[in-house]
């Protein structure tokens, strides 16, 4: 298996989905977070993903590089870059396929609604929705997109009472989101034990898992026990 070379963590601030990145005009950045994951099903290591959470002006952005094995061992790769303004209201979404089979998903807000674009080899599909104050973006097997998601449940007085929908793009559907529990945890990353609270989710009738550390909204691990799939974060270098 091949691993993404730890520099990617610093690449990922290249990241060329400009129409994403670039603010309307020249905007100084701030590093609110960065990482990256490693991703396993049951034992066996399937891939590697590596992020950035800014803060331009008034808005969020989010961007990463996920890079997996894919089959007979080649290798497939994704970069995503998300924008939300200050009511986390999306502005734009793109992801694009850098390696392996060509895949472009668009997510662009106008007035009401959300316009979705999903380009592959196979064609081009577009579908509607409006944009909802409940709605956000999550690929569900990317780590960092979860990271919009821990940022509402700990802003929530009861995250339990939380009412939410998640646009996946990828697939082009909206599917409810809701927290069934949360508890006290402890991870360890690298050498260190993380103290973290653990929410167990329901995304679209799929449990889902996701540990946000307690001393603010960084996302640790994501498990989807349906697919014995874990992505946790790793140390930094």
């Amino acid at each position: 298996m091949r691993k993404v070379d730890g520099r990617l963590r610093l690449a990922v601030a290249a990241a060329s989905l400009a129409t994403v990145v670039a603010p309307a005009r020249a905007q100084q950045a701030v590093q609110v977070d960065a990482g990256s994951f490693e991703h396993r099903v049951g034992e066996a290591y399937v891939g590697t993903e590596t992020f950035a959470v800014r803060r331009r002006g008034e808005d969020l952005v989010v961007v990463g590089r996920v890079t997996r094995d894919g089959d007979a061992g080649a290798l497939q790769s994704v970069e995503t870059g998300m924008r939300v303004d200050r009511d986390g209201h999306l502005v734009r979404y793109e992801l694009q396929s850098r390696e392996g089979p060509s895949n472009r998903s668009v997510v662009s807000r106008a007035g009401a609604r959300l316009r979705v674009t999903t380009t592959s080899d196979s064609g081009e599909r577009f579908t509607e929705h409006l944009a909802d104050d409940r709605l956000l973006i999550l690929e569900t097997d990317v780590a960092h997109h979860y990271v919009l998601l821990a940022r509402r449940l700990r802003a929530a007085p009861d995250p339990r009472a939380v009412d939410l929908e998640v646009l996946i793009p990828g697939r082009g559907r909206i599917v409810p989101l809701r927290v069934n529990r949360l508890s006290r945890d402890t991870l360890t990353v690298g050498d260190r034990r993380e103290a973290v609270t653990r929410y167990d989710l329901v995304v679209g009738g799929e449990p889902t898992n996701l540990w946000i550390a307690t001393d603010g909204a960084r996302v640790i691990q994501v498990a989807i026990p349906g697919r014995d799939w874990v992505a946790a974060r790793t140390p930094r270098e």
